[in-house]
C-alpha cells in the first residue's frame, strides 16, 4: 500500500490554488510570446482579452499600450475596436490617455505613461524631467524583490508579469552563473530556456551558451534543443 504526501483536503486546496495561478501563469507566458512577436495581433488580442480577468486588470492598460505601439496607426479601426471594448475597465485618467492617442492618432503630446504589464515604452510620448540624485528604477526594482521574495523564480515571474522581461532574464542568467548543479540548477534553466524559446532572443541565449561553456559547464539536451530550434529565429 502506498502513502500519500496530500490528503483529500490538501489536494483540494492545491487545485483551488491552481486554478488561481493559472491566468497569471498564461498571461506571463502571453507576455514572453508579445516580446518575441511584437506585430502578432493575435497574441495582443488574446493578452487583453485574459486581462480583463477581475485578477489581472492591473494590466489591463500595459496590454492596451502595447497593442497601440505595435499597432502603430495602420490599425485604427482595430485600435478603436479593443479600446471600446475595455474602456468600462480602465480608470477615469487611463480612458483619457488612450482616447486623446486616439483622437490625435498619436501619443507625441501625451504625458509617458509606465503601465503595469507594459513590455513596450514609447518614444513619441513626453518624457518627464528626471532628477539626478533620483534612484534608477532597476535599483528600486532590486529593492523590492529582495524584501518580499525569497527565490531568482518567484522573482522572474513577477518582473514578467510586469513587463520587465529584461530584468527577469538578467536574474536567471546571474542566478544560473552562480550555481552548478542540482534541482534548483534545472529549474531555472528550465525557465531562462523558456524565456529565450518565447522571446526568441537568439543573441542572449548564444552569448549565454558560451558563458556556460567558459565556466565547464555542460549544455543540457534542453538547451541543446532550443539552440537548434533558435536556427529559424
Amino acid at each position: 500500500m502506498t502513502s500519500s504526501f496530500l490528503n483529500s483536503n490538501d489536494t483540494t486546496d492545491t487545485t483551488k490554488q491552481n486554478k488561481i495561478d493559472e491566468p497569471l501563469s498564461t498571461w506571463r507566458q502571453l507576455t514572453l510570446n508579445i516580446k518575441g512577436q511584437p506585430k502578432n495581433f493575435q497574441l495582443h488580442t488574446q493578452r487583453i482579452m485574459l486581462a480583463m480577468n477581475i485578477r489581472l486588470q492591473p494590466y489591463l492598460p500595459g496590454a492596451l499600450n502595447d497593442f497601440f505601439l505595435s499597432i502603430e496607426t495602420a490599425g485604427r479601426p482595430l485600435r478603436e475596436k479593443m479600446f471600446r471594448l475595455v474602456s468600462p475597465l480602465l480608470e477615469t485618467t487611463q480612458r483619457e490617455y488612450f482616447s486623446q492617442w486616439l483622437s490625435e492618432d498619436s501619443d507625441a503630446n501625451l504625458e509617458c505613461a509606465y503601465y503595469p504589464g507594459a513590455v513596450f515604452s514609447s518614444n513619441n510620448c513626453q518624457k518627464p524631467p528626471t532628477d539626478d540624485d533620483e534612484v534608477d528604477d532597476a535599483s528600486l526594482l532590486d529593492n523590492f524583490l529582495n524584501e518580499n521574495y525569497n527565490n531568482v523564480i518567484d522573482k522572474a515571474h513577477y518582473c514578467i508579469a510586469y513587463g520587465n522581461i529584461d530584468h527577469a532574464q538578467k536574474l536567471l542568467e546571474l542566478e544560473l552563473t552562480l550555481i552548478h548543479k542540482g534541482k534548483q540548477f534545472s529549474k531555472i534553466e528550465q525557465e531562462l530556456l523558456n524565456l529565450y524559446y518565447h522571446t526568441k532572443n537568439k543573441q542572449a541565449l548564444e552569448a549565454m551558451s558560451q558563458n556556460m561553456l567558459a565556466s565547464n559547464k555542460q549544455l543540457s539536451t534542453e538547451w541543446k534543443q532550443v539552440q537548434n530550434a533558435a536556427k529559424e529565429w
